[in-house]
């Protein structure tokens, strides 16, 4: 009876015991759940809608233009292209393979002072001088090694072509280690952040390319073309419209309409920032004329950006100027039933173009067989000198970091208002926001909810938890992962001793997330869709979070006047915070964790998925002053913890201390004494 009695009273205390710990789970999962704000259905994507709208906006502008634009020069000055040192060619040739009626030469030459690119020529044997075609490589496995463009090569060789394949800017032998991959994503990107983005170092090289063929004496330097696909279609016809010296260009699977490249697939290679301001694609096109274009398209193409329908918006357009100038049969379009793709008949018909506008007298192309060469034999850089010759994105960008970090310790002064003017410059289209509607929603979970509705109707969710007694400080709290990525002790920690705390969703974040662009970006990293879209249309993900903020911070002062206001960021959104604090000079206290040190790459590929995201870049930032250059400039009290590079792995303790020591020299120059804190102890 006894053991009958003390199993029963175990059992009411195992259920007793189940029964507390469910309610505890249950409301450790309403604390884990933090409540939306917004509701919006992700389907809906308010993001994409938001950008997409502002596009209309700036086609309306374009069109009330009243005045052409000068494309080649609007080109040259929106990218930078004039900041670079030109040296000689200084070409070498590596290596020389004969074959029947061809050789090909290894070469490099020199396109920037300092930088040197590895390429292969093809040369046809016999009497020249001979036309030349400037052939861009894709995206394709190999680079200039690839068997699409060995292809091509070969067939322009055999036809009386020399054909100059170059690697393009951070692929093939010029990517990370000096081999082969994407050159684009945020390693493509850290050369917007050096002051020129990577068309334009492309457009520099493609340039100089011209120059060494016209320097060649078996070249006829009047009789110059350029063909390529996909991101070398691109490639194509921008340096066409640069440059006049392209006489005939087939551009393949790579016109569409500027539109169409937001909030789709793209690399950074095919990204003009503030493009859509001035600009459609048509505009470009239109002003090669009177020279030849054949523009190939592939019916099943899968690119939206690239699609028939696109290129024909861009060539009606285009084609007006051609008809005007009574030359309608220098620009046309073939279309393939094909994929995207370079194939043998498409080359064919690009040989049959160049044979009709290059050679002095229009000849038949003459078919011939290709014999695919192991990219062993086509590499350059076959010895360690010739490795170290060849120039990668990190070992440039770095040196643009190195040239500025001495340019600012050789300053007696720096004045601090020139400065905070550059920055606003770089930003592209910074503008100060201002709240046009407040809308408070019904608590929830202990949670006050609120939306703010700025002048260009922009959307932004507050949640608020405040403890009633002592109201002393206010933590305003920028997740760079979104609300929802907040752990429960946080939101406790914050609202002990009688603070208060507010989550706020940034453009793109949390509940704000664009789901079409997180499902193009795929294992890219986040962001490389908006981001990129946002510089099409002068403007930056920095510049729009750093606006953002500041509305919220103003709209809290003035709710809150007796408050203390305390910002907590991390990662990205810490770099948007030290923006506004500097444009604003905003003296609250920061804390800012996991911050880079640095926009200068950290990794050794471009594979990192565990690095900064995309929503950071700025075009210039590095030469103006980089992450030191914010810290300094801000008159807040910040405290750092777990300064990292920009792979997102912790910065070592004594490279830290080298930072903090920078940091406290240029705050010096600036005549900055607010306070600044490394929490060392945070540093492993």
């Amino acid at each position: 009876m006894v053991g009958y009695r003390l199993m029963h009273y175990t059992y009411i205390v195992v259920i007793i015991i189940l029964q507390s710990t469910m309610l505890k789970l249950s409301q450790a999962q309403q604390v884990d759940s933090l409540p939306n704000v917004l509701g919006v259905s992700e389907i809906l994507d308010p993001t994409k809608s938001w950008v997409m709208d502002h596009v209309q906006d700036l086609a309306i502008d374009r069109n009330a233009r009243q005045h052409p634009l000068d494309i080649p020069g609007w080109i040259r000055k929106n990218l930078n292209l004039d900041m670079v040192q030109i040296g000689d060619l200084d070409m070498q040739i590596v290596k020389t393979m004969e074959f029947d009626d061809w050789v090909v030469h290894n070469i490099v030459f020199q396109s920037q002072r300092g930088v040197y690119v590895p390429a292969n020529l093809y040369v046809p044997k016999g009497k020249g001088p001979f036309p030349a075609v400037i052939n861009s490589h894709g995206h394709w496995p190999g680079a200039k090694k690839g068997q699409i463009v060995q292809q091509t090569a070969q067939l322009l060789a055999r036809n009386g072509y020399v054909c100059l394949n170059m690697d393009a800017w951070g692929a093939g032998e010029r990517g990370s280690n000096h081999t082969h991959e994407y050159h684009g994503a945020s390693l493509g990107s850290s050369l917007l952040d050096a002051g020129i983005p990577l068309m334009g170092m492309q457009l520099i090289d493609n340039q100089r390319g011209i120059d060494l063929l016209q320097s060649l004496p078996y070249v006829d330097p009047n009789r110059i073309g350029a063909t390529g696909a996909s991101g070398g279609g691109n490639q194509t016809w921008w340096l066409t419209a640069l440059d006049e010296r392209i006489k005939a260009a087939v551009p393949v699977v790579s016109v569409g309409t500027f539109e169409s490249y937001i909030m789709n697939s793209n690399c950074v290679c095919e990204l003009h920032p503030s493009g859509l301001v001035s600009m459609e694609k048509a505009d470009i096109m239109a002003s090669i004329a009177p020279r030849a274009v054949k523009i190939i398209t592939a019916l099943q193409d899968g690119n939206a950006a690239f699609n028939v329908q696109e290129m024909l918006k861009t060539y009606d357009k285009a084609k007006k100027r051609y008809n005007a100038m009574e030359c309608s049969d220098h620009f046309v379009y073939e279309l393939f039933d094909e994929k995207h793709d370079y194939t043998v008949e498409m080359q064919r018909r690009m040989l049959d173009w160049f044979n009709q506008y290059l050679k002095e007298g229009a000849t038949d192309s003459t078919d011939v067989p290709f014999y695919p060469l192991d990219e062993k034999v086509l590499t350059v850089g076959v010895s360690p000198e010739l490795k170290n010759k060849i120039t990668t994105t990190v070992s440039y960008v770095s040196a643009r970091e190195k040239r500025m970090q001495e340019a600012l310790s050789e300053a007696n002064t720096i004045n601090p208002d020139a400065k905070i003017r550059e920055l606003k410059n770089l930003l592209l289209n910074y503008q100060e926001l201002a709240v046009q509607h407040v809308e408070k929603l019904p608590m929830q979970s202990g949670y006050e909810r609120v939306i703010l509705t700025s002048t260009d109707r922009r959307l932004i969710p507050l949640l608020m938890k405040d403890d009633p007694i002592g109201q002393k400080t206010l933590h305003v709290v920028f997740p760079s992962k979104g609300v929802a990525s907040i752990a429960v002790d946080s939101v406790v920690r914050w609202c002990a001793n009688g603070g208060g705390v507010v989550m706020v969703d940034l453009f793109g974040l949390g509940e704000r997330s664009s789901k079409q662009g997180d499902d193009i970006d795929g294992r890219l990293p986040r962001f490389h869709t908006l981001s990129r879209s946002l510089l099409w249309m002068g403007e930056s993900m920095m510049a729009t979070w750093a606006s953002e903020i500041g509305l919220v911070l103003t709209f809290l002062k003035e709710r809150f006047p007796d408050r203390e206001i305390r910002v907590v960021a991390d990662r990205e959104t810490a770099i948007a915070g030290l923006i506004y604090s500097v444009l604003d000079q905003y003296h609250a206290p920061f804390l800012l964790t996991d911050m880079p040190v640095s926009y200068v790459p950290d990794y050794e590929t471009n594979r990192d998925e565990s690095g900064v995201n995309m929503a950071v870049h700025i075009p210039g930032i590095i030469p103006w002053g980089d992450i030191t250059g914010l810290v300094g400039l801000s008159p807040a009290e910040v405290t750092i913890e777990n300064v990292t590079g920009m792979s997102g792995r912790r910065v070592g303790k004594s490279d830290m201390m080298e930072f903090a020591k920078k940091m406290e020299q240029i705050r010096a120059k600036l005549g900055n004494t607010s306070k600044i804190h490394f929490n060392t102890e945070q540093q492993l």
